[in-house]
């Protein structure tokens, strides 16, 4: 691997930092800014926004009957394992 050259200023490195805080900054910037671009995606993001539609992965994992959906995810799965313990109107 080469060796990086020690003698840059340490004026450069700085304007270095700057410049690419400066773009992480412009690039955070542009997509917080509620930006949608023109087309099919971008009246995907427009109806949501007109709606106030939250469309986040957040949003979608904030289930309400996480507790009944896990005891029937529970009891699917023992009936697959024992087929004796399933309640199919079979007997």
């Amino acid at each position: 691997m080469p060796e990086l050259p020690r003698d840059i200023s340490l004026r450069a490195r700085c304007l270095r930092l700057a410049v690419g805080l400066a773009l992480l900054a412009s690039i955070v910037g542009f997509f917080a800014s509620g930006f949608a671009p023109p087309g099919p995606l971008g009246e995907v993001l427009r109806h949501n926004q007109e709606l106030d539609i939250d469309a986040s992965p957040l949003f979608y994992t904030e289930v309400e009957n996480m507790q009944e959906l896990e005891t029937g995810l529970v009891e699917l799965t023992r009936g697959a394992d024992d087929p004796d313990q399933r309640d199919d109107g079979t007997d």
